[in-house]
């Protein structure tokens, strides 16, 4: 340990390993691959590794090659997801790591009691909230609504994603989600990783009476700079319509090979708190708020109470994925690709 360290997209110092006494190369190689053909590759690592207060000793990838993105301009990527996920040399992302008590006896080690944190963006910048969130920070009542695990191939069920129900997408006063029967909701995922929101191209074989993505199309012309409305638990939240333009085109896009869900990108964290609760690994919740107008992200490291609050860098704007297609609104100009801005 030594030399400084730095988390995917976390203000601070580079990690160099020749700079750490406790640095240990695995001998194992991996990589990672995305949908739109990016890539990383690289080698298994252990060292102490510290975000906020805490810290444990844990297995993490260095990678030493990259395609696609412009991955120059990040630290790395941040493990804040479900260990189903996860590479199988690197089985612990860091987050899990970091609150697992069986390490606490480790001599290097302050675990995180509770295995909760809260993600905020802004247009320039990012904060986690490790073990709790700031009440502060919302305006009203959060409402709290579970995880939803994905299928296998072998019909088997894991979490691998932050999914949850979604019962109503609207843009101005058109609703986007026309379901056949009113009583069932849409999954959404919370991605944080994607820029925008990406919504489906699909009837789901007649459980909607059009594509959500078309319905867009369709009607985003219809209205004077729309608000982009979501109801989750029956409570319905805003996107400001300055909040998902770049460059004064939508940032809504639609995925060629669409799967049963959608997912809520960038665009989403930057008006919202969204606490991942997973006290209970197998029953994961995620609490979501609307953000109080004028709450400033830190750009500091602070501890409150038992709250660790993390500021977070800013990742490069990214271009659409080649299997995802921009919408283009009808009564305005169709115009290049764009992208928001990822994390």
């Amino acid at each position: 340990r030594g030399g400084g360290g730095g988390g995917g997209g976390v203000m601070g110092e580079q990690f160099h390993p020749n700079k750490s006494t406790t640095f240990v190369n695995k001998e194992q190689l991996f990589k990672v691959e995305y949908l739109d053909d990016a890539s990383l590759t690289g080698f298994v690592a252990e060292d102490v590794v510290q975000l906020g207060d805490y810290y444990v000793s844990t297995r993490f990838g260095c990678v030493t090659h990259s395609k696609g993105h412009d991955w120059a301009e990040a630290d790395g990527i941040l493990g804040m997801g479900f260990p189903a996920a996860a590479l199988r040399s690197v089985p612990f992302p860091l987050f899990w790591a970091l609150t697992d008590e069986t390490r606490a006896a480790q001599e290097q080690s302050n675990v995180l009691k509770d295995r909760i944190f809260t993600l905020m963006l802004s247009d320039d910048r990012g904060e986690i909230v490790l073990g709790g969130h700031d009440p502060e920070s919302v305006q009203g009542a959060m409402v709290t609504t579970p995880v939803r695990p994905s299928p296998l191939a072998d019909g088997a069920e894991a979490f691998m994603h932050y999914m949850i129900d979604v019962q109503s997408l609207k843009v101005g006063k058109h609703e986007l989600l026309n379901f056949k029967d009113s009583s069932i909701a849409i999954q959404a995922i919370l991605d944080s990783g994607t820029s925008c929101l990406v919504v489906p191209d699909d009837t789901f074989e007649g459980g909607l009476l059009e594509s959500p993505f078309q319905a867009f199309q369709k009607h985003f012309g219809d209205f004077e700079e729309p608000t982009i409305y979501i109801t989750i638990e029956g409570t319905t939240f805003t996107i400001p319509y300055e909040d998902y333009m770049v460059d004064d085109k939508p940032c809504v896009m639609k995925m060629k090979n669409t799967p049963r869900t959608f997912l809520l990108g960038d665009v989403f964290f930057r008006r919202m708190v969204v606490v991942h609760n997973l006290q209970n690994p197998m029953r994961p919740l995620v609490s979501v708020g609307q953000r109080k107008d004028g709450y400033a992200l830190t750009d500091t490291l602070k501890t409150l109470g038992n709250r660790a609050h993390v500021p977070l860098g800013k990742k490069l704007v990214q271009r659409p994925q080649p299997a995802a297609e921009h919408a283009a609104p009808s009564r305005r100009p169709a115009q290049g690709w764009f992208g928001g801005g990822g994390w």
